[in-house]
């Protein structure tokens, strides 16, 4: 096996079992040290997302508080800070800069309100803008190769209608297309060379337009191969509600020897899926979770998410809601793996489980093991909450 040296960053969100509602940290994983650092931030909620500089000394710390946070890749340290209301006012508070794209190591780019920005880190209360997006709440954004073309998910609330992606052409700003679709997709990912993205649902339910009381919904998902250039989805991928793909996060494009695979973080089912992009149909799924013994004794989080989950659902009157999310989750107490990704090189997938607080390195054709650990915890005790990733060649000194 290969011992080239990568560094994985993880957004953290706290110990609550919503991400949604959590605190905001960053998590840095290094290879083949196994060397591992992580920190929480005051005056910053809901971490999310990271994105790495092209030079990788800079990461933005995506989050659902409407702040554009910088932090040194190396330290982990915040190097800037400052909001967004300035630029565009906001009345839903997941309306917020949850990704971002880097032009190069001083320029990025990510949504505010309505419309897209450019920033320079230079003045980051005067970013120039763009073009409008046109979504109800634009989340995930992943542009090609040649950065022609962004391919946006929507958050929505799915109560909105928000079932729908974006595309933006970087020569058309002020006409991005709006694909309407059978489900709400808000992660998203594009081929590195090809004008195609993949689009997958994340299929929920919620009340009063918030996501506040929601939960997961046990139905159908899809991954939607959309051709960016015409804005037209050319191939579907579907599964029926038993297939453990709910809740996905991190969704990743990867071509080899072997051919092209997504690879999708489930989080409901506690798996990492891979979609051989060939046939567009054939699958594979590893189980990441710890071993029982470790489960049986997280007896801490498992209180603590069923308080949550009664926090938002009734027993009463929310029977349904609290079924379709054992459904979905197979009688767990957890959610699950919400951050995957390949090694530059190609030959592993580090996944984390952010329920059981669990990270996995595996041999990626195999998906056989090689190295996994358990994650500290909070001062309460409670897990680190791991949501999106984003890997890096090279190792922290």
């Amino acid at each position: 096996m290969s011992d080239d040296a990568w560094r994985w960053f993880v957004a953290l969100d706290g110990g609550d079992l919503d991400g949604l509602g959590g605190g905001a940290g960053l998590l840095r994983f290094d290879w083949p040290s196994k060397r591992l650092v992580h920190r929480f931030y005051e005056g910053v909620s809901g971490g999310h997302n990271v994105s790495i500089a092209p030079g990788g000394r800079h990461l933005l710390l995506g989050n659902f508080s409407q702040q554009i946070v910088l932090i040194d890749a190396a330290s982990l340290e915040i190097l800037k800070r400052t909001t967004t209301m300035g630029i565009e006012e906001c009345d839903y508070r997941f309306r917020a800069n949850t990704h971002h794209l880097w032009f190069d190591d001083r320029n990025f780019l990510c949504a505010v309100g309505d419309h897209l920005y450019r920033f320079n880190l230079d003045n980051l209360d005067t970013p120039v803008k763009v073009g409008p997006h046109r979504l109800r709440t634009a989340h995930e954004l992943r542009w090609t190769g040649d950065r022609r073309y962004i391919l946006i998910g929507d958050m929505g609330p799915e109560t909105s209608g928000a079932r729908q992606v974006g595309v933006f052409d970087m020569q058309n700003p002020t006409n991005p297309s709006v694909i309407k679709l059978p489900g709400t997709v808000w992660h998203t990912c594009v081929h590195p060379t090809k004008n195609i993205g993949y689009a997958a649902t994340y299929s929920i339910f919620a009340e009063d337009e918030d996501y506040v009381d929601w939960a997961p919904a046990y139905t159908r998902e899809y991954i939607f191969e959309i051709n960016l250039e015409n804005a037209k989805v050319q191939r579907v991928w579907s599964s029926g509600a038993e297939v453990p793909i709910h809740l996905n996060s991190d969704l990743e494009f990867y071509s080899g020897p072997e051919g092209e695979h997504l690879y999708i973080a489930g989080g409901g089912g506690h798996r990492v899926f891979e979609v051989n992009l060939k046939d567009f149909a054939t699958t594979r799924a590893v189980l990441v979770q710890p071993n029982w013994f470790q489960r049986f004794f997280s007896f801490r989080q498992r209180i603590h998410n069923v308080t949550g989950a009664l926090l938002r659902r009734s027993i009463f009157t929310a029977t349904h809601a609290i079924l379709q999310t054992l459904a979905v989750t197979d009688g767990r107490l957890f959610d699950g793996v919400y951050c995957a990704r390949v090694s530059p090189d190609g030959k592993y997938i580090i996944a984390g489980n952010r329920g059981y607080n669990y990270l996995r390195v595996m041999e990626r054709r195999s998906l056989a093991e090689v190295y996994a650990r358990r994650l500290p915890t909070l001062a309460n005790g409670l897990h680190l909450g791991l949501h999106h990733s984003e890997i890096a060649p090279g190792e922290s000194t």
